[in-house]
C-alpha cells in the first residue's frame, strides 16, 4: 500500500530489534511503521520506541503502529505518532503526518 502510494519503503522485515529501526532512522528514515499481529509482540513495539528516543531520533521520525491487535488507546500509551487501522487508513495518516 505504501509503496504504490508513492513512498519509498525499506522493508526491515519480521521480528527487528530496536537497533535496527534506530539504524534505518539515523540513514534518514522518516517514518518507521511497525504491526503487530500477535500480543506477545506489542511490548517489542514500545521498546523501539524507547530505543529510538534514547538514540535522541525521536524529532526526526513520525512512528506509526497497527496490527490485529492494536489499537489507537495502545499507540497513544506507547508513544507512537499514529495509529493505522488498516493499511488505507495508514497511507491517510502517514501522509498527513508528513503534511
Amino acid at each position: 500500500m505504501f509503496a504504490g502510494s508513492g513512498f519509498q519503503v525499506v522493508d526491515l522485515g519480521v521480528d527487528v530489534a530496536p537497533e535496527k529501526f534506530v539504524e534505518a532512522v539515523e540513514q534518514g528514515a522518516q517514518v518507521a511503521g511497525m504491526s503487530a499481529l500477535i500480543g506477545s509482540t506489542m511490548p517489542s513495539m514500545r521498546l523501539t520506541i524507547d530505543a529510538i528516543e534514547k538514540a535522541g531520533l525521536k524529532s526526526k521520525v513520525k512512528i506509526i503502529v497497527g496490527g490485529a491487535l492494536v489499537t489507537q488507546e495502545f499507540a497513544d500509551r506507547i508513544g507512537a505518532d499514529a495509529y493505522g487501522e488498516d493499511a488505507f487508513s495508514g497511507v491517510d495518516k502517514v501522509k498527513a503526518l508528513l503534511a
